[in-house]
């Protein structure tokens, strides 16, 4: 859903920075430090659904003058990948991480678990979503896996995993490559919907290729891939059909179940090496996203992420994207994650052989 990062060359680390000022009593002290000149450097979306950071982050500077936050698009796994190859430099101070990119940031011991007793809005978090976090990090929001469609060439759109295997789909539908959470979690849920364990990636991939798909190698180009007119419809996160749709495309989006309506929470992380005072910014930062305002920016056009806060309502216009009534918030649901995140790295390996990519 987001581009590529990109780490400039010669960059003096701010590390680097710090420990030559060491001696200087302006940093001697943790609350002149937070009032000194701050950029915080956070790992975001790269497109609209950044706006909700960015005006948070607008908050924080005002409350901590000085301070500000750059938010740069980049998939988790690359970011993660960059803060383990700096040995102890990270370039980043914190991000936006599903619940799959957790589990793999916890193996590589590249997070630092948030103190919720420092988040004082988390009380508010519905609690069905906390446990995504995996105690490391903060449920902000969550994102709808369902599949997007062209209006004008599919009429009668698939509305079980199941559908998708009737024979008239075959060449015409898209797969996100399983880099992406999109991907993988795509792969779990064909096998959920098939009576097999969520892990049996050779299943799913084997299900796949009946269908010969076209590949799209992450959510947004998957996207495009749709507005371009190459596929017909495929999996996607809702918030990517919400915006296509919001810029007057003809796409359409159904809540699939079987298993479903599917959903994956959003947490901010903070990562391992980042310099001094940075946790008490972090924290704070978490806990303006979890206030009403910006869940309701969030929860609204053109981004429609589902809201985690208990009493924030669904907008009318959200419901096509959203889990809204009663039947489908009682049966909306995430998958067991820790069961096949870590089998990302060979399944990547498989789905590209497989599928050319």
């Amino acid at each position: 859903m987001a581009n590529k990062i990109y780490q400039k060359k010669f960059i003096l680390s701010r590390r680097t920075v710090l420990a030559g000022l060491a001696s200087s009593t302006l940093l001697a002290s943790p609350s002149v430090l937070r009032a000194a000149n701050r950029e915080l450097i956070m790992v975001g979306y790269g497109n609209e659904s950044d706006a909700p950071l960015i005006k948070a982050g607008k908050e924080l500077g005002k409350r901590n003058p000085g301070v500000s936050l750059k938010v740069i698009g980049g998939l988790s796994a690359e970011a993660l990948a960059q803060i383990k190859a700096a040995r102890g430099d990270s370039p980043y101070d914190l991000a936006v991480m599903g619940s799959p990119a957790i589990i793999n940031a916890l193996s590589e011991e590249v997070i630092v678990p948030l103190d919720f007793s420092k988040i004082p809005n988390s009380k508010n978090v519905d609690p069905r979503f906390m446990p995504y976090g995996y105690n490391v990090g903060q449920p902000i929001w969550f994102e709808g896996i369902g599949v997007a469609y062209d209006k004008s060439k599919i009429t009668t759109p698939p509305k079980q995993w199941k559908d998708l295997w009737g024979g008239s789909f075959n060449g015409r539908i898209g797969m996100c490559r399983p880099q992406s959470n999109l991907g993988l979690g795509v792969l779990a849920a064909t096998c959920e919907a098939f009576g097999k364990p969520q892990d049996d990636m050779e299943f799913a991939l084997n299900k796949w290729k009946e269908m010969d798909p076209l590949v799209g190698r992450s959510p947004g180009l998957l996207q495009q891939m749709i507005e371009r007119g190459e596929v017909d419809l495929a999996p996607l996160w809702h918030v990517n059909a919400a915006l296509a749709s919001a810029a007057g495309l003809p796409i359409g989006y159904t809540k699939i179940s079987g298993p479903g309506p599917l959903m994956l929470p959003t947490n901010i992380v903070h990562f391992v090496n980042t310099a001094d005072g940075t946790a008490d910014l972090v924290h704070e930062f978490a806990d303006i996203l979890l206030t009403n305002g910006i869940q309701e920016m969030a929860g609204n056009a053109p981004i429609y992420f589902g809201t985690v806060v208990k009493g924030i309502e669904v907008p009318a216009a959200a419901a096509p994207y959203v889990p809204s009534t009663p039947e489908e918030l009682d049966s909306t649901t995430s998958l067991e994650w820790p069961s096949f995140a870590p089998l990302r790295g060979k399944t990547v390996e498989t789905f590209d052989r497989m599928f050319g990519v």
